[in-house]
């Protein structure tokens, strides 16, 4: 396993025996985010969950299913992430995480910061992605989504716009190259069929090893052009993207049922059960916010229905 690549050993982290999985999952608070410190200092905060994922088989049907546990504040199951670092005021505001090697690595969506988690709490900069190709504007990359392909980190956005179609790929010192993914985005919406006028917007994507294809989960699918208040309510998606290496054959997949305004944040390859995800949705429409978590597999079934974890918008998810 050690000459694996880091995508194929994030995966060979548990086996098929495996029953239990502990979580990672942070919060994006936007505007509450800011804090003041004991010192007077402003700064921004988020918060990380630690949770347990339970797996069963049925034995008369020999079908999975999944259970959450959370876990206490005090036994562990919560820390505050402090940061410092802020663009027009806000900051913290985090959207996913990925084991990158054996480090947990979070993006801050307003300000491009890449940062390690260490100690359950310690934010470590590393680096700082900029908007679109890095070179046009001085504004933090609009990070929504990561996965590992090979050895690197990709790094992406929402894809709804010129400058979010741009996706940023990390080696293991973190320097950074920007590639323009145009042409993929576009494919995925002609696959979706939402025409000039319609739009797609993604925050969870995935980079499955062993299939050698793209798994991308959009959050928002629509037809017609963008509404603030219609999107928060009605735009939600259940549509799988399936794609394989280089998006020339892209296939789409129903999971479960639609709820309009619930959409999916993050989800996550299960280690040990590679046909299996575990995934966030999240819902947020003007002050309400609400996070689900749900399993499924790469069949289209659904193996845990949406279980209600909290009234604060998760966006970032992995398997520690």
């Amino acid at each position: 396993m050690s000459e694996s690549h880091f995508d194929v050993r994030r995966l060979e982290r548990y086996d098929s025996t495996t029953r239990e999985y502990l979580l990672a999952i942070i919060t994006d608070e936007d505007h509450a985010s800011q804090v003041e410190l004991d010192s007077g200092q402003i700064a921004w905060q988020s918060t990380l969950r630690h949770d347990r994922l339970h797996r069963d088989v049925d034995l008369q049907t020999g079908k999975p299913n999944y259970r959450f546990e959370d876990i206490p504040e005090h036994e562990g199951g919560e820390f505050q992430l402090v940061s410092l670092i802020a663009e027009g005021g806000r900051g913290a505001e985090f959207s996913e995480l990925a084991m990158f090697g054996k480090r947990l690595v979070t993006f801050d969506d307003r300000t491009g910061l890449v940062c390690e988690i260490r100690d359950q709490n310690q934010l470590v900069p590393r680096n700082i992605l900029m908007t679109g190709s890095g070179d046009e504007a001085f504004k933090g990359f609009k990070a929504e989504w990561a996965t590992l392909y090979n050895d690197q980190l990709v790094v992406g956005s929402h894809g709804k716009r010129a400058s979010e179609e741009w996706v940023k790929l990390l080696d293991r010192h973190y320097a950074v190259q920007s590639v323009d993914w145009s042409e993929r985005y576009q494919r995925i919406r002609d696959a979706l069929g939402v025409g000039p006028d319609g739009y797609v917007i993604h925050e969870a994507a995935e980079w499955h090893p062993y299939r050698r294809e793209w798994l991308f989960f959009p959050r928002k699918i629509s037809t017609e052009p963008f509404d603030e208040a219609i999107d928060e309510r009605e735009r939600g998606a259940n549509t799988l993207i399936i794609a394989n290496e280089d998006f020339s054959q892209i296939r789409t997949l129903e999971v479960g049922q639609r709820v309009p305004e619930r959409g999916i944040s993050s989800f996550k390859i299960l280690p040990g059960y590679p046909n299996e995800c575990v995934g966030l949705k999240s819902v947020e429409i003007g002050s309400r916010t609400e996070s689900y978590l749900f399993c499924f597999n790469l069949d289209g079934e659904v193996l845990q229905d949406d279980i209600f974890i909290g009234d604060y918008k998760c966006e970032g998810l992995e398997i520690l």
